[in-house]
């Protein structure tokens, strides 16, 4: 098998029948597989927004999830080429995110919440401190699907323009401000696994903070937002730092130091007064 992709979790593989393999590394967890598989299969059976998911098989005591292959290209790529268009784009990218969000949760029986699980395991908190944290997110819930790692890598074009989101291994049922405010991060401040230069750092760091213009452009009137947002890109925030991205993590540490007394006081104020 021929390897055309590489991320932090799996590396994808061209596969027979006009299909690609999503290998997982041993390091991740099967219930984790299974899970991505089931929600996958879940929503693909509803919209052509997601991939076609055929079967979870083992290869070489590795285990791997076959997709659709898509054929086109990442979201990322399509932008750097189109940047004349690129609020069009954008546009579109935050749209595609709001149905995801409005599909129904009775499609999800199986999901379990992922959002909470972490904030228990938040190598950032104390217990009273994740206690408010899980009472504000009791409060918030609107039973919305939060994709969980929604950006333009995890977005496909085709040539008519069509667009497929992949990867939906952080699904999780919450409030859509969660998953509005993951993409604002992940594309203002997140890190790609690719190694650049200092001057391809920079050119990035640019186009990062122009393409994040343009989606705050699209979200920040949104219903409730002020209400929301910035305790939601809290927490955020706070769950990166345990996905160990090594060069996010001094960043976040200080930040979240900074401010979570103040962001948490606010929390518990915000759910007693709802």
């Amino acid at each position: 098998m021929k390897r055309i992709g590489i991320g932090r979790t799996a590396e994808v593989y061209d596969y027979k029948d006009n299909k690609v393999l999503k290998l997982f590394y041993s390091t991740v967890n099967d219930k984790d597989i299974e899970y991505e598989y089931l929600m996958t299969k879940n929503i693909s059976d509803i919209t052509s927004i997601v991939p076609k998911v055929y079967d979870v098989i083992n290869v070489k005591d590795r285990m791997g999830i076959v997709y659709e292959k898509l054929n086109g290209e990442m979201l990322s790529d399509h932008l750097a080429k189109n940047l004349r268009n690129a609020r069009k784009i954008i546009h579109k990218f935050a749209q595609i995110q709001k149905r995801l969000n409005n599909i129904s949760i009775e499609i999800f029986p199986n999901h379990t919440n992922k959002l909470e699980q972490r904030i228990i395991n938040s190598s950032l908190l104390c217990d009273p401190e994740r206690e408010i944290i899980l009472e504000y997110l009791k409060t918030i819930n609107k039973n919305e699907i939060c994709h969980g790692d929604y950006h333009p890598e995890n977005v496909f074009v085709d040539q008519n323009h069509n667009f497929r989101v992949i990867d939906w291994a952080n699904m999780f049922v919450s409030n859509k401000y969660i998953d509005i405010a993951k993409t604002y991060y992940l594309i203002k401040l997140g890190k790609t696994l690719n190694r650049k230069s200092i001057a391809g750092e920079l050119i990035e760091w640019i186009g990062r903070q122009f393409i994040t213009k343009l989606y705050w452009e699209e979200v920040k009137t949104g219903e409730n937002r002020e209400k929301y947002f910035l305790p939601c890109l809290f927490i955020v925030i706070l769950i990166r730092y345990d996905e160990n991205i090594e060069q996010e993590k001094k960043w976040i540490h200080n930040y979240v130091m900074k401010n979570k007394d103040e962001i948490l006081k606010n929390m518990g104020t915000r759910k007693n007064t709802n």
